[in-house]
């Protein structure tokens, strides 16, 4: 083993460690499932034999599967299809069981696609955050179906030296779009809403109900659980363009709070600025996620503002999704 091997071997295993602690701090089973694939393609670099990279591909190919139907999920909160299509995870293993290793070139291009394959799913589900990630992950998956073909790229340390880059990625991604602190539950005050759980649009709100909420806004305001929606970098700021971000607090939030046996109230106010910044298709998963969490945690969440900048057939497609005071 050379130096390069060692390095590129002990940043993979770093990149595992540094996953897998994330994974412990926010409870997001996608950083679980990434942190087991990096762990599986840090073994075989370790080893001269030809059969170990490819299980450990196979292993590999199988968790990045699965971390990145657990990175849709949480956007899109769909158990049934996301357990249909984690249980896909197993293909990639046996396909080595099944083809290896008397058709290496086939079990080399087959991983390979399978990479790619579970690049376009995150590329078409997984919304602008995860974009990057998805394009690293087709480029690995291109790289390891032409080692099969293309004697250069049988050299492991090639799609070794991107999986780092690809760890290193995932790792900045989840930082910026998990959320690790606390929130002021204390300062949550007993309010009482004709509103059932669910979502609504208001054109306001009164102070009372926005002091004990937690609050997403266009306008900073330096009071406990609010956050200003703005490009500006800032200690209590959040990007438009950060929805999974936004949807991980909010149901941290409904969690402690209901725990604290305390009503979650999350606001949204600046709709028109989210849709400009990420599409109205995004933006409707991203309320129609939150919603479904709402309702799981006796939640409400209040849009604040109007719809009328949306097309007829916009505001037909938000208003399936609010509750029935804004049907």
């Amino acid at each position: 083993m050379n130096y390069l091997d060692l390095f590129l071997g002990i940043a993979l295993l770093v990149s595992y460690v540094l996953l897998f602690y994330n994974y412990h701090l926010t409870g997001r089973k996608a950083l679980l499932y990434y942190s087991l694939a990096w762990l599986s393609l840090a073994v075989p670099v370790f080893s001269a034999d030809r059969g170990v990279y490819i299980v450990g591909l196979a292993f590999f190919s199988a968790f990045l599967w699965a971390g990145n139907v657990e990175a849709i999920d949480e956007l899109t909160l769909n158990d049934e299809t996301a357990r249909s299509l984690l249980y896909l995870s197993i293909l990639p293993v046996l396909m080595v069981f099944l083809f290896y290793p008397e058709h290496e070139t086939s079990t080399s291009v087959l991983l390979g696609l399978w990479i790619v394959l579970s690049a376009v799913l995150l590329a078409m589900y997984g919304g602008r955050v995860l974009t990057p990630m998805a394009v690293l992950q087709g480029f690995l998956g291109v790289v390891v179906a032409l080692s099969g073909l293309i004697p250069f790229f049988r050299l492991r340390l090639v799609p070794a030296f991107i999986g780092v880059v690809l760890a290193f990625e995932s790792i900045r991604t989840f930082l910026r779009t998990s959320f690790v602190g606390d929130f002021s539950i204390c300062s949550i005050k007993d309010v009482s809403l004709d509103e059932k759980p669910g979502l609504f649009m208001v054109q306001s709100l009164p102070e009372d109900v926005l002091s004990s909420a937690l609050v997403f806004s266009r306008v900073p305001r330096d009071v406990p659980n609010w956050f200003w929606i703005t490009t500006v970098h800032d200690e209590r700021a959040i990007s438009p363009t950060n929805l999974p971000k936004i949807l991980d607090m909010a149901v941290k939030f409904m969690k402690e709070a209901e725990e604290a046996g305390k009503k979650p109230i999350i606001v949204i106010d600046g709709l028109d600025y989210l849709v400009l910044e990420n599409g109205f298709s995004s933006v409707l998963k991203f309320l129609s996620a939150l919603r479904d969490y709402a309702l799981i945690h006796g939640a409400t969440v209040f849009i604040v503002g109007s719809d009328n900048f949306l097309s007829e057939r916009e505001r037909k497609l938000l208003r399936n999704i609010l509750g029935e005071g804004n049907a």
